[in-house]
């Protein structure tokens, strides 16, 4: 069951509570402010401008702890071979290997030995010194290793190794979600920036960002990094271009494609009822809009209601006494949330099906668990 429609049900004693008197279609405005146990407040502009600024606050203050978590000091995990690393080797020696250039030198020379992958089952077969376990070992251990097998072989006289990691899948960073197919993006000693990573994932941009008018979409685009050791963070597509993010080897990134705020548009007095997304954070006058304005034949001048349920307060109802002007300055400030019911009632000398039609039509359920 959807967050949405759970809010739903839980407002629906308040939208049935006038059920058993009325013959409209909805409650009137009169039992929606006689509500019991639901905070009713009166609103103003003054007090949409104040919910305005705390939700501009709230939005900056949850980009900036995103920022702040990603820019945090880089705890890197050591280094450890694994299946599929990629390496280039040196060995450096007094001597030459068995059918190699004499040495002439006072000093080791490098012998480069190529390029080499570890199998399945991390090891490595090298040039004379065979098969060589390194899954699991730091780069100074490998190193030693290489060289320690080398110098049992008495073909060399004080091998030493130098391992240069070309690439390595378990630092690479995978970029995922709404951007068409999955992209693993190669980590390299430059390092990697969000933006570039997501630059590359989203080539032509098509998948994600669609064709036409994107003022026009209804979802917005956000991405999540996802990074060992810490929660999932995310922040607009557009703090992942403005913004110096540094990635870590083996960060996941994931493209969301989806509404930042639903709201539940009910009550003949609205053109359209139902589940309606934004890709921002719209005002109410905005959602009103969307849902085709008001019906002047059957909208109540005097009521239009938002009703807010958070997770362990007690019910909000906002009353918006609409036939004032206040009412609509107000409702062009005050921010709607996800999981918000706006409700438009009736005018009462219209008469049309109950509430019960209104709430549990057939239609409506299956729109909220959308």
């Amino acid at each position: 069951m959807s967050a949405a429609f759970e809010r739903l049900v839980a407002f629906a004693p308040v939208l049935l509570a006038g059920c058993s008197t009325l013959s409209g279609g909805g409650p009137s405005a009169h039992t929606m402010r006689e509500a019991p146990d639901v905070e009713i407040v009166n609103m103003t502009p003054g007090l949409a401008q104040a919910a305005s600024q705390s939700a501009t606050s709230a939005r900056q203050a949850a980009l900036s702890n995103a920022l702040h978590t990603l820019r945090g000091p880089a705890v890197q995990p050591q280094y450890r071979f694994a299946a599929g690393d990629v390496f280039d080797l040196t060995v450096w020696s007094y001597s030459a290997l068995p059918g190699g250039t004499a040495f002439t030198a006072s000093a080791p020379a490098p012998m480069p030995l190529g390029s080499f992958t570890l199998a399945a089952d991390g090891a490595v077969l090298l040039p004379y010194a065979g098969r060589v376990p390194l899954a699991g070992l730091t780069l100074d251990q490998a190193q030693q290793t290489i060289a320690r097998r080398y110098a049992a072989l008495r073909i060399l006289q004080g091998p030493t190794a130098t391992v240069k990691i070309a690439s390595s899948p378990q630092s690479d960073v995978l970029v995922t979600g709404a951007v068409g197919h999955p992209v693993q993006i190669p980590w390299g000693p430059a390092g990697l920036s969000l933006a570039q990573a997501v630059t590359q994932a989203l080539g032509d941009g098509s998948a994600t960002l669609g064709q036409g008018d994107l003022s026009a979409t209804r979802a917005a685009v956000r991405v999540s990094v996802q990074r060992e050791g810490l929660p999932p963070v995310e922040l607009p597509i557009a703090a992942a271009f403005e913004e110096r993010i540094a990635l870590q080897p083996g960060d996941r990134i994931v493209v969301r494609k989806a509404p930042v705020v639903e709201v539940t548009m009910l009550g003949s007095g609205t053109r359209k009822n139902g589940v309606i997304g934004f890709a921002k954070q719209p005002a109410l006058a905005e959602a009103l809009a969307e849902a085709g304005g008001l019906d002047n034949n059957v909208a109540n001048d005097h009521a239009v209601f938002v009703l807010r349920k958070r997770e362990g307060e007690k019910p909000v109802l906002y009353d918006f006494a609409w036939k004032q002007a206040s009412a609509l300055v107000a409702a062009q400030q005050f921010p709607l949330e996800s999981g918000d019911v706006v409700y438009v009632a009736e005018a009462p000398i219209v008469s049309v099906q109950k509430v019960i039609g209104l709430l549990f039509q057939v239609t409506l359920p299956a729109q909220v668990l959308k």
